[in-house]
C-alpha cells in the first residue's frame, strides 16, 4: 500500500508541475505586447512613381529583370505625356524569377513586360491577353570565356576548370545553355566547380580577379578592354534576344509608340553596346505607305 501511494505520489507532482508550466506560459503571454509579435513585412521588389495624371485609379504595372532598369524606367514613364492622360501610377516590378514572369505575364498582370520570346510562346500570352512586340533585342550567342586560354568544349578539360554560371535558371547564355552543354558531355554538375553570381556584370569580375577559370556569358565590344577574343569559344550561336511586350487588349496606339519611344531613349543611354541596340518592331516613326 505504501508502495502504491508513493508512486501516486509522484503522478500527483508530476501532474501540478506540468500544469504550473501551462500557467506561468499563459501569464507570460498575455503580457506581451501584440506589437513585438508581428513579423515585419517582406520586402516587395518594385519601383512605384505617379504621373499626378487624372485616372487615380488606373496602374501602369511593367515587370522587368533588373532593378536600375525598372527605377529608370517607371521614372520616365511617368513623366510621358500619353502616360500621364491615361494613369495615374506607374509600378515597376524587377525578379528574375520563372515563376514570376509566368505568374506576371501568364496570367496577364503586366501592361508592359520583357520576356523571352519562348515564355511567351508557352503562356500563350499574345493570344490570351493581346501582348504584341513593341521592341526587341538582337540575336547573340553564348560563350565560353577565359583569361588565359581557348576553352574547350571537352570533358576532361572542363572537369578540372573553376566555372562562373549565372544564379538565375531563365538566363540562357549564363545558365541554361552551358548546363545543357554539360549534361550533353556528360558532366554531373556535383562533379564540377561551379560558382554562381547575380549579373553578368559580375561574372566578369569574377573572372578577371582569379576567382573563376572561365564564365559562361555573351560578349559585348567593351569587353574588349578586359578580355581577349582569342579567348572565347561559342557554345550556341543564335539566341534569341528578349522582348519588350504591351498588352494590347484594345489598340492603344497612342500608348504604345509612347512606350516604345520611352524604351529606345532609355536603350540609347545605355552603357552596354548590346543593350544599347534595342529595335522598335514596328517603328511608330516610319509612317505606313
Amino acid at each position: 500500500m505504501m508502495l502504491s501511494g508513493l508512486k501516486l505520489s509522484k503522478i500527483s507532482i508530476a501532474t501540478i508541475a506540468v500544469l504550473l508550466i501551462v500557467l506561468m506560459w499563459l501569464i507570460g503571454n498575455e503580457n506581451i505586447d501584440s506589437a513585438t509579435a508581428e513579423f515585419p513585412p517582406v520586402i516587395e521588389q518594385f519601383s512605384e512613381c505617379s504621373t499626378h495624371g487624372d485616372n487615380l485609379s488606373a496602374t501602369l504595372v511593367v515587370f522587368i529583370n533588373a532593378e536600375y532598369l525598372a527605377k529608370n524606367l517607371s521614372a520616365a514613364l511617368c513623366q510621358d505625356p500619353v502616360v500621364v492622360k491615361q494613369y495615374g501610377q506607374v509600378k515597376a516590378v524587377w525578379n528574375h524569377s520563372e515563376d514570376q514572369v509566368l505568374q506576371y505575364v501568364g496570367k496577364g498582370i503586366a501592361d508592359l513586360a520583357l520576356v523571352k520570346e519562348n515564355l511567351m510562346e508557352a503562356v500563350k500570352g499574345e493570344s490570351t491577353y493581346g501582348y504584341r512586340v513593341v521592341a526587341a533585342y538582337p540575336d547573340y550567342s553564348a560563350y565560353l570565356i577565359s583569361t588565359r586560354e581557348k576553352p574547350l568544349l571537352d570533358k576532361a578539360y572542363l572537369l578540372g576548370k573553376r566555372i562562373g554560371l549565372l544564379d538565375y535558371p531563365t538566363s540562357r547564355s549564363g545558365h541554361l545553355i552551358p548546363i545543357r552543354l554539360f549534361k550533353e558531355l556528360g558532366l554531373s554538375l556535383d562533379n564540377l566547380q561551379i560558382s554562381y553570381a547575380n549579373s553578368h556584370t559580375e561574372l566578369r569580375n569574377m573572372l578577371t580577379s582569379g576567382k573563376v577559370d572561365i564564365i559562361s556569358s555573351y560578349w559585348q565590344d567593351s569587353d574588349e578592354n578586359i578580355l581577349s577574343r582569342n579567348y572565347i569559344t561559342p557554345i550556341e550561336q543564335q539566341v534569341s534576344g528578349s522582348k519588350w511586350y504591351l498588352k494590347m487588349e484594345t489598340n492603344n496606339i497612342d500608348l504604345f509608340c509612347a512606350v516604345q519611344r520611352t524604351l529606345i531613349h532609355i536603350a540609347k543611354e545605355q552603357n552596354s553596346s548590346y543593350f544599347s541596340r534595342l529595335s522598335p518592331e514596328p517603328d511608330c516613326q516610319v509612317q505606313p505607305q
